[in-house]
Parts: structure tokens; sequence; C-alpha cells
């Protein structure tokens, strides 16, 4: 199936090609060089954004977005060239507090080590007195522009190698799934083809890949609408990003589902039962501590502090009534009584 392609270079859409071949050919007079060069970089680019730089100019591929996904299926199950690469890397718990970071964080600028690129999967193996892959990242910025770049200083627990760290480049990760078991220990992947200890990246394939892989299904950040309630919020952008840190962080959603369960905890509304199986696992999470409360050394509790609500509940908690918020209790006494 022809699968249509915007070239963009920098932030101007230069052309608009009816398939890649088009799309290759374009470039070839673009540049006064062989099409045969640019099918990869425009394939990777549309089906993972990852941009092609020529000299001092970006130039990204775009295509319809159900093209796109499907193009990535089909490479990753044919283990193409192209699809995505898969990697392990280690992470030291005694500098970087990487748990509490994606406790906080659903994405992490991380030391940019090896050439990672848009689309890319990295398990991160937490050394120390854990030894164990614990999460599965995506990559979605390969290089992170230098005034774009988080410098997370409150999980650095090295105060030296955070100072060091400001010179690294850095690739910034999103975090896909987390999980906690003695079958990915050290010990566990040796059995299954790791050589040594994981000192630094490593790519992963055959069966050590497969078996990794095998623990992680799901993707933490699907469920939530990414502009949820910011509409409501009435006190400026400082309280908007915080409200999406603490109801939006995939790890403190997920502690406050598995507590309490995937239906709304005001109304009772559940979407698996109302819609069916597209409904399955979606609800809002609502931070219930105020936010003028909060101190800078606050870490969330998902089973204190958050709570699962449907949109609807959602967005009356953002609104004020008579300039004051309702409480959970509160609005859920009042739907009691309607």
């Amino acid at each position: 199936m022809a699968s249509p392609i915007s070239i963009y270079k920098n932030t101007d859409l230069l052309f608009e090609a009816k398939n890649i071949q088009e799309a290759a050919r374009f470039l070839a007079e673009h540049f006064n060089s062989s099409k045969y060069k640019y099918y990869d970089h425009i394939e990777r680019g549309y089906v993972y954004y990852i941009p092609y730089y020529h000299g001092e100019d970006e130039y990204r591929f775009v295509a319809p977005k159900e093209i796109a996904l499907n193009r990535r299926k089909e490479l990753e199950e044919r283990g193409h060239k192209n699809a995505r690469r898969i990697w392990l890397m280690p992470a030291n718990p005694y500098d970087y507090d990487v748990e509490g970071a994606f406790s906080y964080y659903d994405t992490i600028d991380w030391k940019r080590s090896f050439n990672y690129e848009n689309g890319d999967i990295l398990f991160i193996y937490v050394s120390g007195n854990v030894r164990k892959v614990r999460y599965k990242v995506e990559v979605i910025e390969g290089i992170v522009k230098e005034n774009d770049i988080i410098y997370d200083k409150q999980f650095w627990l090295d105060e030296e190698k955070f100072k060091k760290s400001e010179e690294y480049d850095y690739t910034r990760i999103r975090l896909l799934d987390e999980i906690d078991t003695p079958e990915l220990s050290l010990t566990k992947l040796r059995e299954y083809g790791l050589k040594g200890n994981i000192q630094g990246s490593m790519k992963l394939n055959g069966e050590l890949r497969d078996y990794i892989m095998s623990f992680f299904e799901h993707d933490l950040t699907e469920g939530y609408y990414p502009e949820e309630v910011s509409e409501a919020l009435e006190e400026g952008k400082r309280k908007t990003i915080n409200v999406n840190i603490y109801e939006r962080n995939p790890l403190a959603r997920k502690q406050c589902i598995d507590y309490y369960g995937i239906q709304c905890q005001i109304c009772d509304f559940n979407f698996e039962k109302k819609y069916g199986e597209v409904g399955k696992d979606f609800i809002h999470v609502h931070h219930i501590v105020p936010l003028h409360e909060i101190q800078g050394d606050y870490k969330v509790d998902p089973k204190k502090d958050l709570i699962p609500v449907c949109p609807n509940c959602h967005a009356m908690l953002h609104r004020k009534e008579n300039g004051v918020y309702l409480s959970v209790g509160q609005l859920r006494e009042r739907i009691k009584n309607l």
C-alpha cells in the first residue's frame, strides 16, 4: 500500500510525496545524490520519528499514524535492519536514584553513552544491592538539545558525579513498564546468555533479548489523555506542571490503580463494563494533596495521595465552587444525594 510521506526541513513543509520512492527521488535531486542513500533514513524517520541531518538542517519524515504503526510492527516482526534496536544498560543506585526519578517523572534525560535513536528500547539493569533488570524505557529523543536538558539534581546521590554529568550529551527516555522479579536477576541473565557483568550499554539479541522482553508486556503511559484537565486549572503554569507530574506519573498511577482498582472511586463508573474491551484499564488518577501544601522534598504516596476517578469527576475536582475546590469526600457525598 502506498504511504504518503511529508518531508519537513527544519519547521517548514518541503515536499509531499505519494510514497517512499517519490520521497527518495526528491531527496536525491535535492542533495544531488543517489536515491538509494535515503530509503533507510526516510523509513526510520516516519516509523520512529528519527530526524535526518544535513549540515545545519534537520529533515523529518511524517506519514499517517496508522501507516507508521503498521510498518513499525512489520519491521519488528521480521527483524528488519530498520527495526528499532534493543539495549541493556546499567544504572548505579548509589550514584543516581532511578526509582525515585521514575516515581516523579515519566521522562528522564539519560547520559548518551551510545548512539541511541528514537524508538530504541532500553532495559535498565539496576546494580548495587538490587542487581536486577527493573525498567523498560523507550528513546523519544536521541539527542536532547543543550538548552532543553533537564538536570534532575535532586535524584543524584553523588554531588561530584552530578557536576560531571553536566558535561554529557543526553538522550530522553520514556518509561514504558517496570517489574521487580528475581527472574531478572544477574544470575538468571547469565543462565540465558549474559557474559560477565553489565558494565555498560550493550545491544540485546537472541535468547537473552527474548527472555528479558518476555517479562515486560505493558505500556504504563497508555490509558490517559495527554491533556486531561489542564483547561480547568486556574493558578498558572507552575500548578499545571505539578498536577501533570503527580497525576500522570506512570509508576505512581500503576501503584494507585493496583491498590484501588480501575473504577472511579467517586461515582463507581467502570469504562470496561460500559464500553467493553476499548475501555479496559482506562481511568484518570487524581492527586488529593493540595498543591500549596507540597514542600520541596515531597514524595507522592500512591495509596494516600492519589485516587482513581473518571474524567467527569476528575474535571469537577479541578473546578472551584465559591472559590474553593471540592474534596473527594464532598463530591462523593454530593453524587450520593442526587
